[in-house]
């Protein structure tokens, strides 16, 4: 199985609220023996940490980069009202992302063109990246990502794989088509 490192955001300024992606996780690692590490991060400083301790080979079993946050193009949100850009992030991961597939389950943030997503693999030479293109519904983002997140342990992580896991990716995506506009830019475009 392969691992999932999962960061989420704060989604409510009422720290009261208890939305969170954490119990989808639990599930895939109860019913499918998904391994899972999960931080929530509110801050630059945060990310940049939990991200740089990711790409350490201790955490190689982990090949799947999972960012739960709002967002809005090119950029997730944090707290306070700051942003962290994929520029930043491809900068950060440059070069450590061989055989890593990363997700966005963020609003808005892949509603940007497909060459830059092809630099950000070409950079950080992840096989994968995927995320929406626009404003979702929390629950239905949610319950598809948990679906995703268990398909693609049906293929190996490698160039070779990659298609297999794109065909699946999108096939669960036409069925949510017109609500999520969900998108998976591949290596194998470069």
């Amino acid at each position: 199985m392969k691992g999932i490192y999962c960061l989420e955001g704060i989604w409510d300024e009422d720290l009261r609220e208890k939305s969170s992606v954490s119990p989808i996780l639990e599930l895939l690692h109860s019913n499918r023996d998904i391994d899972y590490i999960y931080h929530d991060c509110a801050t630059e400083d945060e990310i940049e940490y939990f991200v740089s301790k990711w790409t350490q080979r201790k955490y190689s079993k982990y090949p799947i980069l999972y960012f739960a946050f709002h967002g809005e193009k090119n950029k997730i949100l944090l707290g306070n009202k700051k942003t962290y850009s994929l520029d930043n992030l491809a900068e950060l991961l440059s070069g450590k992302c061989s055989n890593s597939i990363i997700i966005f389950g963020s609003c808005s943030t892949l509603a940007i063109r497909k060459n830059f997503l092809i630099k950000f693999l070409n950079k950080t030479g992840a096989l994968a990246i995927c995320g929406y293109q626009k404003d979702v519904d929390w629950l239905h983002s949610t319950a598809f990502e948990m679906l995703i997140l268990s398909q693609m342990q049906e293929n190996e992580f490698s160039k070779r794989g990659i298609s297999s896991i794109e065909n699946k990716v999108n096939s669960l995506a036409r069925k949510f088509r017109d609500e999520l506009q969900f998108r998976m830019v591949t290596s194998k475009e470069l």
